[in-house]
């Protein structure tokens, strides 16, 4: 798998293709998320993201 610069990514074609990866087991999503936040708790995201203790983190609208 490569990198993109500046959103290169083609999603029509590429996001089938992440999926299928995901599905297969060989694109290990699940270890690149940092962790999961509510609207709530946006404040405290941002927070662990400037002082470098999150990356990537997804934000639940779930109840």
């Amino acid at each position: 798998m490569k990198g993109s610069y500046i959103g290169t990514c083609v999603p029509a074609r590429d996001i089938p293709r992440y999926v299928a990866l995901y599905r297969a087991g060989r694109l290990p999503v699940d270890r690149l998320v940092s962790g999961y936040l509510t609207l709530d708790d946006i404040n405290a995201g941002f927070d662990e993201l400037h002082a470098g203790r999150a990356v990537r983190q997804i934000i639940r609208f779930d109840p």
